[in-house]
């Protein structure tokens, strides 16, 4: 049974995948075994480790790549599902997901433009 966290920081943690989910927790886990922080603590700090890590998750946006016949594509969501959804469609796969702001920076040499999946 999960015990209930402070609502700032359940806030956030209600927009994050399930695998940011469990790096969060674990990441709560060792301050506050190994390093001996209380675990209020240890949430709080945990979560800005995330987030220095993931900033994205304040935006709630997601950037997947989606490889299709072994060509990377870029979508952005704010929904996980729809990411998944995408990946089916296309007959492909979530191969990597990225913040925005790297996704910009790294494939699109620092601009990118957007249009609607129909």
């Amino acid at each position: 049974m999960k015990r209930a966290v402070h609502e700032s920081i359940q806030s956030v943690l209600d927009r994050l995948p399930e695998e940011l989910l469990d790096a969060w927790e674990e990441r709560a886990a060792i301050r506050e075994f190994d390093g001996g922080f209380s675990r209020p603590h240890a949430e709080a700090l945990a979560l800005l480790d995330l987030i220095d890590d993931e900033p994205d998750v304040l935006s709630n946006m997601r950037v997947a790549q989606i490889d299709v016949e072994d060509t990377p594509r870029f979508f952005v969501s704010s929904s996980e599902e729809l990411l998944r959804e995408c990946a089916g469609r296309l007959g492909g796969e979530i191969a990597a997901r990225r913040s925005v702001a790297w996704t910009v920076d790294e494939e699109f040499g620092g601009l990118a433009e957007l249009t609607a999946v129909g």
